[in-house]
């Protein structure tokens, strides 16, 4: 009688050993999975199903564990932002507005919730740039959308002092408001995220 108690106990510590075995191997799948599709991003923005791993345990409680959701979630928006740049997300196949739309809403969650300073102010710049880069008809509405792609700039620039990208297109928005009031620097002929100086990137280090 005296030996059930032990069986049972050794079987508990098997199953719970074996449990941990498993959540370290979908740990280790997510690491490697995060690391890999950030290269393929930074070659093809456009690739699917990225950042998706397969967990072994249901419910993937290493994911949960690992706070995958908001990585994922982050490196997610940045993706979404290059499909409304080249004007196109071939999953869904959005028009446009609604594209840009839902990648604003992306963004915004971001802004909002993200973990460090670094992804805000990357989530702010980058909604300064879909704002700048809206089509806008009157002169008003043009003072307005500068207005406020400048305040998204300002307001990534105090996330993170080191944000290059936010400074040149603050740079580039205030030339515009105010012209001729001084050259433009070297860098910021680049454009909002184009050319030599531009102002987006990849996962890693931001846009």
């Amino acid at each position: 009688m005296r030996r059930a108690p032990l069986l049972a106990g050794a079987l508990a510590c098997f199953a719970l050993a074996a449990l941990l075995a498993l959540l370290a191997v979908d740990a280790r799948g997510w690491q490697r999975t995060l690391t890999r599709d950030d290269l393929r991003f930074r070659a093809l923005p456009g690739h699917a199903a990225l950042w998706r791993s397969q967990s072994v345990l249901p419910f993937d409680p290493a994911a949960t564990l690992l706070g995958t959701g908001d990585a994922v979630g982050y490196r997610h928006a940045l993706q979404w932002f290059w499909f409304s740049k080249i004007g196109t997300n071939p999953e869904t196949e959005l028009e446009l507005p609604v594209l840009r739309a839902q990648t604003q809403n992306r963004l915004q969650a971001i802004l909002d919730g993200a973990r460090t300073s670094r992804e805000r102010s990357v989530a702010a710049n980058l909604l300064g740039v879909i704002t700048v880069t809206t089509p806008a008809g009157d002169k008003e509405t043009q003072t307005q959308t500068l207005l406020r792609a400048a305040q998204y700039f300002q307001k990534a620039i105090l996330l993170d002092a080191t944000d290059y990208a936010a400074k040149l297109n603050l740079e580039l928005v205030l030339r515009i408001q105010q012209p001729g009031r001084s050259k433009f620097g070297k860098d910021a002929r680049g454009g909002y995220g184009f050319g030599k100086g531009r102002g987006v990137g990849v996962v890693g280090s931001g846009y």
